[in-house]
């Protein structure tokens, strides 16, 4: 079907526009703070003792006194061009990233919750086919819609410098698809409209152990996602033109079937820098999508970061800015006429004091890269610009700039 495409301009609230979400539940958004997405999304083994960090729900226990509380939240603007080997187009997309509260109830015991998105369907295709005796016909399909999830997290000192973490999510929404045949034989299109409503509880658990030395300290960390399965309702509609119904029918048996998951993580922090390094696996050849017939193969995701932090006694202004960087390389979980489809980015921000240093206003660039032009597929370029709001309550601190 992305054969011999034609990706039109809409405007929705998608965290990713891209073809390839007319798979399954659409494109899946990894669990990320402002921290995360100008790192590469590596999180695992990293601990930061001013910032959110929700890719392991054991690092919550990182920030530290006097930091009491942590508000983060975060929007996007994305532009995205679509190329195949004969056609090419863009498209501008916007929306919110996350939105996060970080608290602690006891010493030992650190707690966040927040919204984000889990998936994201956003797409609008055109292929042109032979129908038969009435000759080409324009095949038409379009789709919008998002799985959010809710989540809380808490986060355990069990023993000095070992920590665990479990985050409990909702998962709730709606995915909304058309298919339609229109042609000069057929004048009035038939269209199949078809909306899909899920929801769902899933857990998923980390931990990280840090080892001193010097002023130095080496961090691991890892996590888990045993997976979940998706049982979707289905209205369908199936009617002529702009509003003569042919036929109607529910189904309540439609089924995504999304992979346990594990990755590990290794990192090396001192007060002024943090170096980073993730790795993920997704058993893909486990999932089930109903009614799409779609080979997957398993994925392999590796990420690096780097942050500059900054001097957090400093009392000079310029001094208080932090820098990051990151880039990561996965192979895609859809292959496609035989093809795996290459998935990379990179990423590069800087975290600017406000409120006398006590929050901060984060600004992120990302170029991402998915697909192939092999055999008339989909290559789509994004480029990013992320805002990210971080407002925290320190007790006891306030500083002077000079």
């Amino acid at each position: 079907m992305l054969a011999s495409i034609i990706v039109k301009t809409s405007f929705g609230q998608n965290t990713f526009s891209s073809p390839y979400s007319v798979y399954g539940i659409g494109i899946l958004n990894e669990r990320t703070s402002s921290l995360n997405r100008s790192m590469g999304g590596t999180g695992i083994a990293v601990q930061d003792e001013f910032n959110l960090n929700p890719v392991n729900p054991a690092s919550y226990g990182s920030i530290l006194s006097p930091v009491s509380h942590v508000f983060e939240t975060g929007f996007y603007v994305e532009s995205n061009r679509y190329s195949t080997s004969k056609l090419s187009q863009s498209k501008m997309n916007g929306g919110l990233t996350n939105m996060s509260y970080w608290f602690k109830f006891k010493p030992w015991w650190s707690s966040a919750f927040g919204v984000s998105p889990f998936s994201s369907v956003s797409y609008n295709i055109t292929t042109q086919n032979e129908l038969g005796s009435s000759g080409e016909a324009n095949y038409i399909y379009k789709g919008s819609g998002n799985i959010t999830q809710l989540y809380w997290g808490s986060a355990f000192n069990i023993i000095k410098n070992f920590s665990f973490g479990v985050n409990l999510s909702y998962l709730f929404g709606s995915v909304h698809r058309t298919e339609s045949i229109s042609s000069v034989a057929i004048p009035n299109a038939l269209t199949l409209d078809n909306k899909i409503y899920t929801n769902k509880f899933n857990a998923d658990f980390g931990v990280q152990y840090k080892i001193n030395f010097g002023k130095r300290a080496l961090i691991l960390g890892a996590i888990y996602d045993n997976g979940l399965s998706l049982k979707g309702k289905s209205d369908a509609t199936l009617y002529e033109g702009a509003s003569d119904t042919l036929n109607t029918y529910s189904k309540k048996s439609l089924k995504y079937t999304l992979p346990p998951s594990m990755g590990a993580g290794l990192s090396l922090q001192s007060k002024h820098s943090i170096i980073a390094t993730d790795v993920k696996f997704k058993q893909w050849t486990s999932a089930v999508f109903s009614n799409q017939k779609v080979t997957f193969t398993d994925t392999w995701t590796v990420s690096a970061g780097y942050a500059y932090l900054g001097n957090p006694n400093a009392t000079s202004f310029l001094d208080l800015i932090s820098f990051k960087t990151g880039a990561y390389y996965q192979n895609y979980y859809l292959k496609l006429k035989g093809n795996t489809l290459p998935n990379w980015g990179l990423s590069i921000g800087a975290s600017i004091p406000v409120f006398d240093g006590k929050s901060s206003i984060n600004l992120t660039y990302s170029l991402d890269r998915l697909g192939t032009l092999q055999d008339n597929l989909v290559l789509q370029r994004s480029q990013k610009i992320m805002l990210d709001v971080v407002i925290r309550d320190l007790w006891g601190i306030k500083r002077k700039f000079d």
